[in-house]
């Protein structure tokens, strides 16, 4: 007997991409009963106008087209959607939901979400664990409480062990914890990864672990055989499909996320002027409204943040997103005089502003110029400010910036330092109060 499982994982809203691969397991669902359908997170991703104007509930309801049987979270879905709206992600699934490392602050599960899933195929049982990646402070700025991973996932093997025949972890943690999860525990029979948008041809067997990853988009379809002699596993394999082979199929996801985002924001006449390699008006604005929001000294941020300008009459929820189609939430860092001179200092570099920046958050291309606000600085002379006081070596300044600089590529100062996560706005929920209360002038 033979189970075949497909799997997914890092769709981030490629919604063509994923209706070809529905409409290709639905085909193989109609011809066959020993298949089960396993999605691994980072499904919803607000980028997309579908996603943003549904809250996720459009991706779910995808889901449900595509019969998937379990899915785990990712951070996209923990950590891009408030409390109340994650808590209601679910709801109208006909899948099961699992995760076993994060909870509420009384200590209760996410609504409609298991530690465990136990699923029986053909008389097999499967018994399936969901885990998703360790975002400590994102998760506890919305209410969260993100355990480690590796202990809750071997708690739950020890717990369901027993009642199956196999064992099959989901995992939102990347490609180096799975290797590391593998080698500690010979006892999984398969890991289906995700998160690190890693992808292996013909999985990769640890420590007599399965493991297996689709990459990142719906490029690829994962799929695994295992082969059972009566209730015992005795084979396993994996294989990619790549999703260029599967038909195309029309779509309208793109046109309904826009009608469902037209409502407008402003009848006045505005214009965003984009601009990758100096300031503008839109950059100075999100930098000062970050400023305050953050209640902070200055702010820092770059150009290529604004992905689309706009010049016009009726500026529409759709047109903003559009101009910033990022889930980056605003944080504000604390930083002595000295370390705020190297900040300044490394801004002015422009390291990456002809690079294409893939992750951390950023939904662009061009990466651009950094942008700073409220901070100013005579080079020949070596002298810094922040408004018109020149800055202390030895005081302390609080910096607005983008939580996607916290994580040590950009600036390594900013990974030990004090810092606050602004949870859950987005860069574009503070534009948007911004031009609703006419705090600008263009």
């Amino acid at each position: 007997m033979d189970i075949k499982i497909f799997h997914t994982n890092d769709i981030h809203s490629y919604l063509s991409n994923y209706k070809k691969i529905t409409r290709y397991i639905l085909d193989i669902k109609s011809e066959a009963n020993n298949i089960l359908y396993l999605d691994l997170g980072d499904h919803v991703d607000r980028s997309h106008p579908y996603t943003e104007a549904t809250l996720g509930l459009a991706n779910v309801a995808l889901l449900n087209e595509a019969q998937v049987d379990v899915v785990t979270i990712g951070n996209n879905e923990g950590i891009t959607l408030n409390f109340e709206d994650f808590n209601r992600l679910y709801q109208e699934a006909n899948f099961k939901v699992t995760c076993c490392n994060l909870y509420d602050e009384q200590g209760q599960l996410p609504h409609h979400i298991d530690k465990s899933v136990i699923i029986e195929k053909h008389g097999i049982k499967f018994g399936i664990i969901g885990a998703t990646a360790e975002f400590t402070p994102f998760y506890k700025a919305l209410g969260w409480d993100v355990t480690d991973p590796m202990s809750a996932i071997a708690t739950e093997i020890q717990s369901i062990r027993p009642s199956v025949d196999v064992v099959i972890v989901l995992s939102h943690l990347g490609k180096f914890f799975d290797r590391t999860l593998a080698e500690s525990h010979p006892e999984i029979d398969l890991i289906l990864g995700a998160h690190t948008h890693h992808y292996f041809e013909h999985g990769e067997m640890v420590n007599g672990v399965l493991i297996g990853a689709a990459g990142r988009y719906g490029e690829y379809l994962g799929e695994v055989t295992l082969s059972f002699d009566g209730h015992t596993l005795k084979r396993k394999s994996a294989r990619l499909i790549n999703t260029d082979d599967i038909r195309n199929t029309e779509d309208d996801y793109y046109a309904k996320g826009k009608a469902l985002l037209a409502h407008k924001i402003t009848d006045r006449y505005t214009e965003f002027p984009r601009r990758l390699y100096s300031a503008s008006f839109t950059t100075y604005l999100l930098a000062q409204k970050l400023m305050d929001f953050t209640n902070s000294d200055g702010a820092l941020i770059n150009s290529g943040l604004i992905v689309n300008g706009y010049t016009g009459h009726a500026l529409t929820q759709y047109d903003l997103h559009k101009m910033l189609p990022h889930p980056i939430n605003p944080v504000r860092i604390t930083l002595t005089g000295r370390e705020l001179k190297e900040v300044i200092n490394m801004s002015q570099q422009h390291a990456y502003r002809d690079e294409i920046v893939k992750g951390f958050g950023f939904r662009g291309d061009i990466f651009g110029m950094y942008v700073l606000h409220n901070i100013g600085y005579i080079q020949s002379q070596q002298r810094y400010f922040i408004g018109t006081e020149e800055i202390d070596n030895h005081k302390t300044y609080q910096l607005a910036t983008l939580d996607m600089y916290t994580f040590g590529r950009f600036f390594p100062q900013f990974v030990q330092n004090e810092k606050e996560y602004f949870m859950p706005e987005f860069l574009r929920d503070i534009m948007k109060t911004a031009i609703e209360n006419n705090e600008y002038n263009s």
